[in-house]
């Protein structure tokens, strides 16, 4: 797949998903604003062909603003936004801490809102485009101890449609990824760093019927043909990629007990 000229900013570019994303549409021709908000984790877009740094809060409306106008500047339009940033947080709703789990509504939806809001002036500028929000299959079923990351990603999925219908009038497509257990993220890195016995991470690839977790390049693969004039169709929905797990009947039993 090849999209010369074409032109996207990414956020949550430092590492994992992100930044596959940001390598892959390189490779395929495209011009990439990779956005994150730690400066040395960025420091990778110094060697990529095609990919450039921007530092930026995605939870403030003025950064946002700042980081379209900058891919507009740099690239003189914008064809594809790719809201990617988001944080995990663990916790029954009664056991997260309350600033917690507003933090996670604070990236995760509000993040994700404030960039849709800036993104779209821009791509009306461009005369149609395509918005990539990355939901979670937590946004398509419930998990236990995992409240405010899984009520976030619910949250956005129900943006993605709302403003699917709102501008798909304008030639601006709005979707949504859903991945499962994927390497190269927080969660499998947590999963992998010794403070999690090994039969955690056995018991949910034991759930995936295809037996694996996902690489970082998978998603990216998925991601650049959402925002791709290939899947010019495709608008409003909410994609799982993720082994086949979510057939089942949840991502994880309930609890049992009192």
């Amino acid at each position: 797949m090849s999209d010369a000229n074409r032109t996207a900013l990414v956020t949550g570019a430092a590492g994992g998903i992100g930044r596959a994303a940001c390598e892959r549409l390189a490779h395929n021709g495209w011009q990439v604003l990779a956005v994150d908000r730690d400066t040395t984790a960025l420091g990778w877009t110094e060697s990529v062909a095609g990919v450039t740094g921007h530092v930026a809060d995605i939870t403030s409306a003025e950064a946002n603003k700042a980081m379209i106008a900058a891919a507009e500047q740099r690239f003189g339009g914008l064809d594809a936004v790719l809201l990617n940033a988001a944080i995990p947080m663990g916790g029954s709703l009664e056991d997260v801490a309350w600033e917690d789990f507003e933090k996670v509504i604070g990236v995760n939806l509000m993040g994700t809102a404030l960039g849709m809001r800036a993104a779209l002036p821009a791509l009306r500028r461009r005369g149609g485009g395509a918005i990539l929000a990355t939901a979670s299959t937590h946004g398509l079923a419930g998990e236990c101890d995992n409240a405010a990351y899984v009520a976030s990603k619910h949250a956005v999925i129900g943006l993605v449609r709302a403003v699917a219908r709102d501008v798909g009038c304008e030639g601006i497509r709005v979707n949504a990824i859903c991945p499962g257990l994927t390497r190269q993220t927080g969660m499998t890195r947590f999963l992998e760093s010794g403070d999690v016995p090994p039969e955690v991470l056995a018991g949910l690839v034991r759930g995936i019927p295809l037996q694996r977790c996902a690489e970082a390049d998978e998603m990216a693969a998925v991601m650049e043909f959402l925002v791709s004039p290939a899947a010019s169709y495709i608008n409003g929905v909410a994609l799982p990629v993720d082994g086949g797990a979510i057939t089942g009947s949840g991502l994880l039993p309930p609890k049992s007990g009192v």
